[in-house]
């Protein structure tokens, strides 16, 4: 929930249904990590840190962002099946209606080539 001073309710109507929130960390790896399902913002840290610890992550955008490119990722990421992607008003239909089995594992890239192409560029020593 970051900073902010929201206080969700107990989720109701689902006796089966166990939500755990938390006002801010320094890290969430923890909580990840034992998490079934991952509901988060659309931060690329959150993004990637959920990804990278194999968890079903259902990103939630928030349309108020000026030049809103946590969206462009989250879409992107769910138009390759590596997420679900809902917006605030969306979340419940989401979440009843989401295959898990859809999903697929996110590789992170190899970074090398590009950084040996900035350093060429910069003049700087390639290895």
């Amino acid at each position: 929930m970051g900073r902010g001073t929201y206080m969700p309710s107990e989720a109701s109507g689902n006796p089966d249904l166990e939500v755990e929130h938390f006002t801010f960390s320094p890290s969430i790896a923890d909580y990840i990590r034992e998490a079934s399902l991952v509901i988060s913002h659309a931060g690329s840290g959150s993004i990637f840190e959920t990804l990278r610890l194999g968890k079903p992550l259902v990103v939630v955008v928030n349309e108020d962002l000026m030049d809103n490119h946590q969206s462009e990722l989250a879409d992107e990421l769910a138009e390759r099946n590596h997420l679900f992607c809902a917006r605030p008003q969306t979340l419940r239909e989401t979440v009843e209606g989401m295959d898990l089995n859809v999903l697929q594992p996110y590789m992170p890239g190899d970074a090398k080539p590009v950084v040996a192409l900035i350093n060429k560029f910069l003049g700087f020593p390639v290895n």
